[in-house]
């Protein structure tokens, strides 16, 4: 039996030692017999404060000294300042879905977190998104697409093209937008950022939105039977942009969340440039979006 499914059932008087936050880690495993599970579920939880996205974030954790290293750009400290302060706690459900690749309960815990927060944002002006956020001159654009087409490439390809000096990952996998009250859109880093870990603590204007697809599953184009065909770029329309969109960011379960939701996104194609990228592995498709998200082109 998984330790998720023993979590509701240990006694409250079961008694142990203090857990130590790296012992699994350190075992080297993602499974654990019962006696280990039980060992979990009675571990007690400690306050660990995060600031994200401009949001002031109390984590109730049972590995603060995990979340505390890998969140480490993001501690902050408990005071009374005037931003939300959002009290978050994963469940035993949320870690059981956030743990599907058999990650281990630490990290399962913390991506878990990323669901009771993803129903919050839209009430505070946010919303987590699925993409590869990147910083270019001192502005951010998002790749997203679905899992696999080649975000996190696309990402490395304008590194590579423009150098590293210029083009830097704020998130690799969740970054955080942000509808600022000055009317600004900014991309935020946050600590979910993929296998790779590649994220930073920073907000930065958003200046443009790529949505990719594979350049095979592309529209069809005219083309000379001896050509192959080359990546492109178009201008997206609102309904390509929501509906793209819709399956990429994440959407609270209630109606007002939702409906908050569809507002933020249409702001969002009010203010900011959206274009659908087709696209391979080459170098060519860096000149075509860099080209049109740098010089905002249609």
């Amino acid at each position: 039996m998984k330790h998720f499914e023993l979590f509701s059932a240990v006694p409250k008087s079961f008694g142990c030692d203090k857990a130590s936050d790296t012992y699994f880690e350190a075992e080297g495993r993602a499974s654990y017999n019962k006696e280990e599970s039980e060992y979990l579920c009675a571990m007690e939880k400690t306050h660990v404060f995060l600031d994200i996205a401009g949001l002031k974030i109390d984590f109730f954790t049972r590995f603060p000294e995990y979340v505390k290293e890998r969140c480490r750009k993001y501690l902050a400290v408990y005071s009374t300042d005037p931003k939300p302060l959002l009290h978050l706690e994963a469940t035993d459900e949320n870690i059981r879905k956030a743990d599907r690749d058999n990650v281990g309960p630490m990290e399962a815990e913390l991506y878990a977190m990323t669901i009771p927060l993803s129903e919050l944002c839209p009430s505070l002006g946010r919303l987590m998104t699925h993409g590869v956020a990147i910083e270019c001159d001192g502005n951010a654009y998002i790749f997203t697409a679905e899992s696999g087409v080649g975000k996190s490439t696309h990402a490395f390809l304008w590194q590579k093209y423009l150098g590293e000096d210029r083009v830097q990952v704020i998130n690799g996998d969740k970054p955080i937008l942000w509808f600022h009250q000055d009317g600004e859109i900014l991309v935020c880093g946050s600590p979910w950022s993929g296998k790779e870990r590649l994220d930073q603590n920073k907000c930065l204007p958003l200046k443009g939105i790529c949505l990719l697809t594979r350049l095979e599953n592309a529209p069809a184009q005219t083309t000379q039977p001896d050509q192959t065909p080359s990546p492109y770029i178009t201008r997206a329309t609102r309904e390509e942009t929501c509906d793209f969109l819709m399956h990429q960011v994440f959407i609270p379960s209630d109606l007002k969340g939702r409906l908050q939701t569809l507002s933020l996104l249409e702001k969002l194609y009010e203010q900011v440039p959206v274009y659908n990228l087709y696209i391979n592995r080459s170098f060519e498709c860096v000149k075509v979006s860099s080209e049109c998200l740098l010089n905002n082109k249609d």
